[in-house]
């Protein structure tokens, strides 16, 4: 497996999730070793000329396809569309969206038939929250929504499957910074509570298995019931 963000709260629940025996080469800037680890410096904010040759030349060398691949990595910033800076607008847009974009362009001649990709992305991209304006942020994760359902039809052919999960607002990571906040968010939420990391975690890794082998272009909410009443 293939992934980005692997050193965030979800990721490291993601690879609790997976077996022991699978190689996984982690992508970012957080170093990243152990059994059947590899790991790939990359600051996913800069072109991906900048790095992305290291990554050619390591599935080159490589006996392995890749299985699975998993864009986890994000960059979140919430102001108003007017106070949001370029350089906000692009390390958000160039970590969320575009550094999926080239994994995928340079990955496809190396995944195996009947491999899983799976895009992280976020309720953001379907609702504006009441907390906290995010335009930036929603679009870079809508612009996921695209790229599944895209990359699905490109390569259904080939037998790989591409799928999307949607967080909603977790207890960790990027969930919200202020107690008042995350209650009010969870007094919308259908559950009740905010989520957790291992939750989301479960989802990939059940996109990632055989057991969703006829699953794909879809998107899964992980959101405990967000918005589901008006």
């Amino acid at each position: 497996m293939v992934g980005t963000g692997l050193s965030s709260a979800i990721g490291q629940d993601l690879l609790r999730c997976l077996a022991d025996d699978w190689e996984v080469l982690a992508i970012g800037r957080t170093p990243f070793l152990g059994m059947h680890r590899h790991w790939l410096r990359a600051d996913l904010r800069q072109p991906f000329d900048d790095w992305g040759h290291s990554l050619t030349n390591w599935l080159m060398q490589s006996p392995l396809q890749v299985s699975a691949f998993v864009h986890l990595a994000g960059v979140a910033y919430s102001a108003p569309c007017e106070s949001t800076t370029a350089h906000e607008w692009q390390s958000m847009l160039s970590v969320n969206l575009t550094a999926a974009f080239q994994l995928g362009q340079c990955l496809s001649p190396y995944l195996e038939e009947a491999a899983a990709i799976v895009l992280v992305g976020s309720v953001d991209a379907w609702h504006a929250s009441q907390d906290g304006p995010a335009a930036a942020y929603g679009a870079s994760k809508a612009g996921l929504a695209g790229l599944v359902r895209h990359w699905a039809q490109e390569w259904g052919s080939r037998g790989i499957r591409v799928n999307g999960v949607a967080p909603g607002a977790l207890a960790v990571g990027m969930g919200p910074a202020e107690e008042a906040v995350g209650q009010a968010i969870a007094s919308r939420i259908a559950l009740g509570r905010l989520g957790q990391a291992d939750e989301v975690a479960a989802v990939i890794a059940f996109l990632l298995s055989p057991g969703a082998s006829y699953i794909s272009g879809a998107w899964i909410p992980v959101d405990g019931g967000l918005n589901v009443a008006y």
